[in-house]
């Protein structure tokens, strides 16, 4: 895919892979619509994204009226969307004892059900598209059962089961489904601090920067043909890849 003037709307977009992602893809000539949950993270990001006509929108996934508006106000700005990638995300690490209800809600909120909708509200604007693309970023513990996980590995399993469902669904149409199931990033996700990531990095732990992760969808962005799922680890991979 030639992604100069495609448009591509990015979730999470304030996020240490969102944000790489949006400069990225504008440095390719894209039109980036970057959502956060924040107006304040916005506005410092329309400073590191060059070119012109990129539209910014804050929105909070636990509210199903405020994705609904959000669907609203890119509706009537644009007439398609070729790329959609689901970068937001919460990672809740505790035991079932520790766990909040509203914890376990909120996390299936932004990690399953806001992606299912932007998918399925925005559908009509990707099928107008010659060639669309809906990433979802999932996790290995969307594939591996862990301990004191269980929240976060229950919105993964849902993301992936999801993704590929929806991939069968559109074979052989102008609309892909990815699901990349991506190892650890040196960002603020998670329980630890990136300082704590950072040291552990430097104590033989593997980790991707953000930088690369985003070049690294890019690359899959560019490619002819598109794989429903790819899996990315640190252990596997290099800065030089």
């Amino acid at each position: 895919m030639d992604l100069k003037d495609k448009i591509a709307v990015i979730t999470g977009a304030t996020g240490g892979i969102g944000k790489e992602l949006c400069k990225v893809l504008a440095s390719k000539g894209a039109r980036v619509v970057a959502i956060a949950r924040t107006e304040e993270k916005l506005n410092d990001l329309k400073k590191e994204i060059s070119g012109e006509g990129h539209l910014f929108f804050p929105c909070d996934f636990t509210k199903t009226d405020e994705i609904e508006g959000l669907v609203s106000k890119i509706s009537s700005s644009l007439e398609k969307v070729d790329i959609l990638v689901n970068a937001a995300g919460v990672g809740v690490y505790k035991t079932i004892d520790e766990v909040e209800l509203k914890e376990w809600t909120d996390s299936l909120a932004i990690n399953a059900t806001a992606p299912f909708f932007l998918t399925k509200m925005l559908l009509p604007h990707l099928k107008k598209s010659d060639k669309a693309v809906i990433i979802n970023i999932g996790s290995g513990m969307g594939k591996i059962p862990t301990a004191c996980r269980s929240v976060y590995c229950a919105t993964k399993y849902a993301l992936r089961g999801m993704t590929l469902s929806l991939a069968a669904e559109f074979k052989g149409t102008n609309v892909n489904f990815v699901h990349i199931a991506l190892g650890s990033t040196l960002t603020e996700f998670g329980p630890l601090t990136l300082k704590e990531k950072e040291e552990e990095n430097l104590k033989g732990k593997a980790y991707f920067t953000p930088e690369w992760v985003a070049k690294k969808f890019v690359e899959i962005l560019e490619k002819e043909q598109f794989e429903d799922e790819i899996e990315l680890y640190p252990s596997d991979y290099s800065e030089k890849q």
